[in-house]
């Protein structure tokens, strides 16, 4: 029998559904089983790169989810381009029916043909720090608030500056200037309850600098600002550094932050400087899945698993897909996806076992996320306030091409409420996320 009454040392710990697997303390008795970050099931290229202007690249800084449709905010980049003010834009695309679309925001041509999708353009002068970038988006009542980086005039130091819409492609830009000036450049926004978290890179003295690069002697580390308007921040606290763990050379250039299943997930973007090109930008980099359970304080149980995209813009669901848009290759616009709550995964290679912390069980059962194409899982849920097993409900799936499994209580088991454990066996699979059953 599996995990029988001698299971007394299990942590008094109850979870709410959806269950997901953050770290290795979502579960409990793990035997031959780890708690794996995952990777990006499908790429499907939304944007070509163009390959008649090797110039120009693209970077999405915002996507929101409106009206069935997914609206992606990016920042086209163009240097090639004669005037100033065209060499950067921010710009918006539409996904509708996994389709990218351009939508036409003026009739007025922009200088590289095509519909004009362009929302917003940058200031003429060039900027004291940094570039006209960043371009965090927020709904705000009926209409959107934007935070981004540029040159406010002729006199005054780049910094952060907000614009307003109501309908998110005509921007005025707010007349107040910058909010706040201290370097960087490179930030990312997060709304928790009433309050904003803004995630930005901040320079640290490093002497001892393994390799000098673009900015020698400092280091790239990630800091906090807090606000209530957008306006009046808080001064930068850092509270993200490499450690001994991270590769002596490491830099932490950028994160970006956002709900996941009650909790929170963060894309870490890791810089290396490059002794191949001393006193250069370098081009090494590596990305990393955070998590956190309040989106202040950061766990960082996947450092060995690169994730192949980092990207500015929210993640979205597009045909009950987990969609990122990122950048790719510095000439294309990608859409990566995941399966539902398929960021994280309890993955047994060969045969192990563990239990999942309380859970309530709805009447109707419970559906667990699982990949058994190449193996099997098995499932009980058994009371969790007994110290002997009372099985609830079971359920076992082997080779199936099936996406989830209902574990469904029994008649008997019905009349009767509380929490439950699973406890679960699993061999060459892979369990996602445990959710409630629904018609």
């Amino acid at each position: 029998m599996l995990m029988s009454c001698v299971v007394l040392g299990w942590l008094v710990c109850e979870a709410e559904l959806p269950l997901v697997f953050l770290g290795p303390e979502d579960i409990e008795d793990a035997r031959n089983v780890r708690v794996e970050a995952q990777l990006p099931e499908t790429t499907v290229t939304l944007v070509p790169k163009d390959d008649s202007r090797p110039s120009l690249w693209y970077s999405p800084t915002a996507a929101h989810e409106r009206g069935g449709e997914v609206w992606v905010w990016y920042q086209r980049v163009d240097k090639s381009v004669a005037e100033y003010l065209d060499q950067r834009a921010l710009c918006l695309g539409v996904i509708r029916d996994g389709q990218w679309h351009f939508p036409e925001v003026s009739p007025t041509p922009p200088p590289w043909g095509g519909p004009n999708n362009v929302v917003m353009t940058r200031s003429p002068y060039k900027p004291t720090w940094g570039g006209f970038n960043v371009f965090q988006i927020a709904p705000v009542g009926r209409g959107y608030r934007m935070i981004y980086w540029d040159q406010p005039d002729e006199t005054s130091e780049a910094g952060a500056m907000l614009a307003r819409s109501k309908d998110g492609t005509k921007w005025s830009k707010d007349p107040r200037g910058t909010v706040f000036t201290e370097h960087n450049d490179a930030f990312s926004l997060l709304r928790v309850g009433r309050e904003y978290l803004l995630f930005q890179t901040s320079l640290e003295d490093w002497p001892d600098k393994p390799y000098p690069d673009n900015l020698d002697k400092k280091r790239r580390v990630i800091a906090l600002r807090t606000s209530r308007d957008l306006v009046h921040w808080s001064p930068q606290e850092v509270f993200l550094r490499p450690d001994a763990n991270d590769k002596p050379e490491t830099e932490f250039y950028l994160m970006k932050a956002f709900p996941y299943a009650g909790r929170y997930a963060g894309l870490l973007f890791k810089y290396y400087a490059d002794p191949a090109s001393p006193k250069r930008h370098s081009a090494i980099y590596a990305n990393e899945l955070m998590v956190s359970d309040d989106a202040r304080s950061w766990q960082r149980p996947f450092r060995d698993v690169a994730l192949p995209f980092w990207t500015y813009a929210e993640p979205f669901t597009d045909s009950g897909r987990f969609c990122f848009a990122a950048g790719f290759q510095q000439g294309a616009i990608v859409m990566l996806t995941y399966r539902p709550l398929g960021l994280t995964a309890v993955v047994a290679n060969g045969e192990g076992q563990f239990a999942t912390h309380a859970v309530d069980m709805p009447r109707r059962g419970l559906l667990l996320h699982a990949d058994v194409r190449n193996g099997w899982i098995e499932a009980r849920a058994v009371r969790a306030d007994t110290t002997c097993e009372q099985e609830v409900a079971a359920v076992r799936a082997e080779r199936s091409d099936a996406n989830t499994i209902a574990l469904v209580p029994t008649q008997r088991a019905r009349k009767g409420r509380g929490d439950v454990r699973l406890l679960v066996r699993m061999k060459d699979a892979k369990l996602f996320a445990i959710t409630q059953k629904t018609p």
